[in-house]
């Protein structure tokens, strides 16, 4: 509809019609009425057609139709309405059209509305017959999908009367039985079977109700080809209002490929319970609940039962009564639920006897008709033995690649077969990342031509051998190479066998240190208590004699140059008792921090104005058990010597810190003072000297400690400055680290065991 303003208009009269009951079965009519007269004006509608056009009362009353309606539905109306009043005779047809944008199907009935004979107005009425003809095309589907499912199905379709007789039979059926449709028709259900059972049969149909309204029976059917044929039958019985009989359907298959089936079934039955009796396997089928529902005697017997009925009389879930980790499972089952079957799962159980065992399970679940869980079924497999053997094998495996011992294996042709990460760790520093052909690589130097020579007589081979790690450090390794042989004695294999013994070769050298310290300390005690034997009468005589001589005595002067050298000699004695720790102290307990601060701050006078001295000493008391004066006297000599190796200035480090665990050796570091593996466990004062100078190279840093060596020109060092440092850090039961590397300065330190904070 195409609403518009009113307007009035300059209209004929109205025809009359007929009498006012007829106006109102108009009013009331479902179809959709409505009067124009000839020019096409409205007249009269119906409360169906304001409806249906959705008009805004009855003010379309005196408009033209083709204001009141959609164009294409007013132009289909105007020409047959022009038909209509040009033969005076009433019309109709089905159209559709076009209402509120949705396409309707109407009957319309054009009817001429006569006034003496003339025709004055034409009523038209629209019935809406869109869902009568939706339901005949569902009706004449639903026909067409019936007649194609019974006629196409392979499954025998038969209608019978009261009497039994076929009236109306599928093609699958006619093909069976060789004839056509229309002969069958007619005949009696059962006609060519048997007296007997054709009279069973009737008498099964007749017996159905309406409570008991099926039956199902089988018969043998002999084809006129000779082939017999089994079939099955189900017919029900269609009862109209009255509770009589009105006719039976019955749906017949051909099962003789399922009675051969059944047959070949049964004998298959047989044979699969011999080999669940009999198998190796532990087989079995648990209920949802898992309570056991079948095992066979395998299963019994890998679960320590005698027979598989003791398993069957035990009530419960029998996963979890013989679980030994419940986390296998609930692992198991989440599996289950989670792809309705279990491949190879391992779990570990306990059997009746207590003793554990492992089991490897492939099952599946089998569900209901609801999809719910009906019962698992699957098989076990003792799998105990293979995983001892496995756990086994794995020690073994973690054995060799956690070991600190290099080990390779390498053919017959000297190919790399395997290496574990310790040898990567010796060769090359890595850890065990190294590539397979940068491996084999570095096993040339253990396999010289001499050596592959020996091994190729089934001789065994081992030495020593100095590598070049990739980084250029230098590490010494024994390697032993013995062949290895199959059962019959031939040789399949070498396995070679690498430690590092670069730390071992640097504690003996430490130790030869050591020793060559001990014994010089030892030696340097004697001679000094010697030495100072002589050194007392004549520092003694002279003074006397200077004391007794007039100052202008030209024999003052040399004199005096004995003074100063004996003084010099007795301060060189001193120097030599404290390294063989054999000079006088006053021990007890000592705060380093003050003593450090006090002795850095009276040695800045002493330092080159280049030299920058840098103090880290912290708040909390560090307290050590040691003499003042000797701890000045390490102090003091560390830092004079820092001060002289940087003539050019640079940053002299002095700290002092609190460390939890005596220090452990370090490449590149030389150590001295107690040993470092006789330290004590326990807290450590840490105390070091570090510069930025010239360094030292590694030949001189293993020689610092010892008496009388010096790098210092003639006349500028005795050599015993650090050997009293060392003499002196070994009598209080400390180490001292030295590292240093030429152009990289040197760093010394001092580790010497911390009272506790009570203590000081």
């Amino acid at each position: 509809m195409i609403p518009v303003a009113p307007r009035p208009l300059a209209a004929p009269p109205a025809p009359d019609l007929g009498n006012l009951d007829l106006a109102q079965v108009l009013e009331h009519t479902p179809a959709a009425t409505f009067v124009v007269d000839t020019d096409f004006v409205l007249r009269f509608v119906n409360r169906a057609y304001i409806e249906l056009h959705d008009l805004a009362g009855r003010q379309c009353l005196g408009r033209p139709l083709a204001e009141c309606v959609e164009a294409g539905n007013y132009a289909r109306f105007h020409a047959a309405a022009l038909a209509v009043m040009a033969t005076g005779a009433a019309s109709q047809e089905e159209i559709q059209l076009s209402i509120g944008g949705r396409e309707r199907c109407f009957l319309t009935t054009r009817v001429p509305l006569l006034t003496g004979g003339v025709v004055r107005a034409v009523c038209g009425m629209l019935t809406d017959i869109t869902d009568h003809r939706r339901t005949e095309r569902e009706l004449r589907a639903s026909h067409r999908r019936y007649a194609a499912m019974v006629e196409d199905q392979t499954e025998l379709v038969v209608r019978l009367d009261p009497q039994h007789r076929r009236v109306f039979v599928n093609q699958n059926l006619a093909r069976l039985f060789g004839e056509p449709p229309e002969v069958l028709l007619g005949g009696f259900f059962g006609d060519r079977l048997p007296e007997a059972e054709a009279s069973a049969m009737r008498r099964r149909l007749l017996a159905l109700t309406l409570r008991s309204p099926v039956c199902d029976f089988r018969h043998e059917y002999a084809l006129p080809s000779g082939e017999t044929r089994r079939l099955s039958w189900t017919v029900r019985a269609i009862f109209d209002e009255a509770g009589r009989i009105g006719e039976y359907q019955a749906m017949g298959r051909d099962v003789s490929a399922v009675w051969q089936m059944e047959r070949e079934l049964s004998r298959s039955e047989a044979k699969y319970r011999d080999i669940f009796e009999h198998s190796a396997e532990g087989i079995f089928q648990f209920q949802a609940n898992g309570a056991m529902a079948a095992c066979n005697p395998a299963l019994a017997r890998i679960l320590g039962y005698a027979s598989p009925d003791e398993v069957m009389r035990e009530q419960g879930d029998l996963f979890q009564r013989i679980e030994a980790r419940p986390e296998d499972r609930l692992e198991f089952l989440r599996l289950l639920a989670k792809n309705g079957r279990v491949y190879d799962h391992e779990m570990q159980v306990v059997r009746r006897d207590g003793r554990t065992a492992w089991l490897s399970v492939n099952a599946r679940a089998v569900l209901d008709g609801e999809d719910r869980l009906d019962r698992v079924e699957g098989a076990a497999r003792d799998i105990t033995d293979r995983k001892r053997a496995e756990g086994e094998r794995m020690l073994l495996v973690s054995a060799v690649d956690q070991s600190a011992e290099g080990l390779v294996i390498v053919s017959r042709d000297f190919r790399l077969e395997y290496a574990n990460p310790a040898f990567d760790q010796i060769v090359g520093g890595g850890q065990g990342t190294t590539a397979r052909g940068e491996l084999e690589s570095r096993l040339t130097p253990f396999l010289s031509d001499s050596v592959r020579k020996m091994l190729g007589l089934g001789l065994r081979w081992s030495g020593r051998v100095r590598l070049t790690r990739p980084e250029g450090e230098e590490v010494v390794a024994e390697a032993f190479i013995s062949p290895v042989r199959d059962g019959s004695g031939i040789v399949v294999n070498y396995i070679l066998l690498v430690r590092d013994m670069t730390y071992e070769l640097g504690l003996e050298r430490r130790l030869r240190q050591a020793e060559k310290l001990e014994a010089i300390g030892v030696l340097a005690g004697g001679v000094a208590h010697d030495f100072n034997n002589i050194l007392t009468p004549i520092l003694l005589n002279t003074e006397m004699i200077l004391s007794d001589m007039p100052p202008d005595n030209p024999l003052r002067q040399p004199l005096g140059d004995v003074v100063r050298a004996s003084e010099r000699a007795r301060d060189l004695v001193r120097q030599l008792l404290t390294f063989s720790r054999q000079g006088e102290r006053t021990v007890g307990e000592l705060t380093l921090g003050p003593l450090v601060k006090e002795t850095v701050k009276l040695l800045r006078g002493s330092i080159p104005a280049g030299v920058e001295l840098s103090l880290r000493v912290p708040d909390a008391p560090l307290c050590v058990t040691a003499d003042p004066t000797q701890m000045h006297q390490v102090l003091t000599n560390l830092c004079l010597n820092a001060a002289q190796a940087m003539p050019g200035g640079g940053v002299l480090e002095v700290g002092l810190a609190a460390v939890s665990a005596p220090p452990r050796p370090k490449s590149g570091t030389i150590a001295a003072g107690a040993p470092l593996a006789r330290l004590a466990p326990g807290q450590y004062a840490r105390l070091w000297v570090s510069d930025v100078g010239h360094g030292m190279p590694a030949g001189i840093v293993e020689r610092i400690f010892e008496p009388f060596f010096t790098t210092k020109k003639p006349g500028q060092g005795t050599g015993m400055g650090l050997a009293a440092v060392h003499g002196i850090v070994k009598s209080y039961g400390g180490a001292v680290l030295v590292s240093s590397a030429p152009g990289q300065g040197s760093l010394f330190e001092v580790y010497l065991p911390l009272l506790s904070q009570s203590v000081c």
